[in-house]
């Protein structure tokens, strides 16, 4: 183990690897960490991996862009009830030893979810207009349909779970996992189960139906259909308050995390003996240098998100492939929304009424009734690459206002929505086509671990639940400390 901190130190001199894009020169760190493993993103993911590392004798600086860690964990406490509300996830899915990770951070699972007896409203929020003659599939046909699903994901489910690592080369990938996930669904007889997997997670992918089937199992996995089926627990702290964990590990951390604070440049060696040297801007656009021997990305790796890294050519053309939407939730109010009510997106395309057609970004997935509240809101919204929070601030308005206009709901004198919490949960949801799955581009993906020192964690190498991305934590993070 490794820790040291000083004023300035030699690091200054290989992180500033360029002034113009840093506006940090040689000498003007305010300080110099040294540590083992720097960890870049302190969502589940990375402070997961912080606490193992810390756990197996590794030191550790956590840089997250937050005030907070936890990435897609969040939560709003309402001032009028003072009820706790979780933002962005939901639940943890049963998986393996996973549940391990809270317990070890004294952290219980022994809560459930609870859920508003909401009535089901089926709105296109393009037109603002209710679909009446939408049926959602019955018990009788969506349970079978979801075991059906299951039978199909547990055979492949050691290609992807807990990752991508044992994922088959070019040549071997069944052609269940290329296909677009509609021709899927009909192959195995399972559209029953589709508005279930698109309400819960699928509604992410932006473009469900058309999407390689690889990344919808990715999306919507073995842990939530067992959750689903009740083979599994959906589990949350008896609090309820899923960012107990959070408060938690940062607790644990301490000072060894860097909050509010961004990589600005960056030195990669090929060589473990030279290692990293990082550039980091906090709030107060102090610089400081990170002096490392392994680095493990746990953000999605985005063009942005990846620049300040230097990428090789060969890092640049297999990221480069990566194709992101991006994903919001959050709690709004607005006079017209009636409560006891849920407001689910669907498409008035005739497929809408055999569940082989959906939404497709950008759009509002669903905004439902919050009981225990006097008014308030929980929504979804789903938007392309290019979105942004202010632009699907505007949709989720257009879409109340259109359904005012259409009579769906009441009209009020100068209604309008308004924000409790508005989470841009960035791009998520990291896929390629079909033909760069047949090129090989997972073999290729996985060929990056431990190039230049640097190591990949989080949904875009594993799946999209915490619990999934903390067991593949397990498997990667033996291989990275290897040598240290």
């Amino acid at each position: 183990m490794q820790i040291v901190q000083v004023a300035v130190g030699l690091g200054c001199l290989a992180a500033s690897v360029s002034a113009a894009a840093t506006k940090v020169k040689c000498g003007e760190c305010s300080k110099t960490i040294t540590r083992d493993v720097v960890v870049v993103g302190g969502g589940a993911s990375g402070a997961h991996a912080a606490v193992w590392l810390r756990d197996n004798g590794q030191s550790v600086v956590v840089v997250e862009k937050a005030s907070q860690l936890g990435g897609h964990t969040n939560f709003y406490r309402d001032p009028v009830s003072g009820k706790e509300i979780n933002v962005g996830v939901q639940a943890w899915m049963e998986y393996k030893d996973a549940f391990d990770f809270p317990k070890r951070m004294n952290v219980s699972t022994s809560g459930s979810m609870q859920f508003t007896p909401n009535v089901a409203q089926y709105v296109d929020f393009k037109t603002g207009k209710t679909i009446p003659d939408y049926v959602a599939p019955g018990p009788d046909a969506l349970y079978p349909a979801l075991a059906r699903y299951l039978a199909v994901l547990e055979q492949y489910e050691d290609m992807m779970l807990p990752g991508l690592l044992n994922f088959p080369e070019a040549k071997d990938i069944p052609e269940d996992l290329i296909m677009p996930f509609g021709q899927f669904v009909d192959k195995y007889d399972l559209a029953a189960a589709v508005p279930q997997i698109w309400d819960s997670t699928g509604q992410g992918l932006g473009d469900t139906m058309n999407m390689p089937t690889l990344f919808v199992m990715q999306a919507s996995g073995v842990p939530m259909v067992k959750a689903l089926l009740g083979m599994a627990a959906a589990a949350m702290p008896a609090s309820g308050k899923l960012y107990e964990l959070f408060e938690a590990v940062a607790a644990f951390l301490g000072s060894d995390v860097l909050y509010s604070s961004t990589v600005v440049s960056a030195t990669r060696k090929a060589n473990p003996a030279k290692g990293i040297f990082l550039t980091v801007t906090g709030a107060n656009g102090k610089a400081t240098c990170i002096e490392a021997k392994r680095l493990l990305i746990a953000v999605e790796p985005t063009a942005e998100n990846m620049a300040p890294f230097e990428l090789d050519t060969e890092e640049a053309a297999v990221l480069g492939k990566f194709r992101f939407p991006t994903v919001y939730a959050g709690i709004l109010r607005h006079p017209a929304l009636q409560t006891l009510n849920a407001y689910t997106g669907r498409s008035t395309e005739p497929g809408s009424f055999n569940y082989t057609v959906f939404p497709v970004a950008p759009q509002v997935g669903r905004i439902d009734y919050l009981g225990g509240t006097e008014d308030l809101f929980q929504f979804t919204a789903v938007g392309g690459y290019d979105d942004t929070s202010a632009s699907m601030q505007a949709r989720l308005g257009e879409s109340i206002d259109a359904m005012i206009a259409a009579g769906t709901l009441p009209a009020t004198e100068g209604g309008k929505v308004s924000f409790s919490m508005f989470a841009n949960h960035g791009h998520m949801h990291a896929h390629v086509s079909a033909d760069e799955l047949r090129a090989g581009f997972v073999t290729k993906l996985n060929a990056l671990q431990g190039r230049s020192n640097t190591w990949y964690t989080g949904a875009a190498v594993s799946g999209g639940f915490s619990t999934v991305v903390w067991e593949y934590n397990k498997v990667l993070l033996p291989k990275l400390v290897k040598g240290l």
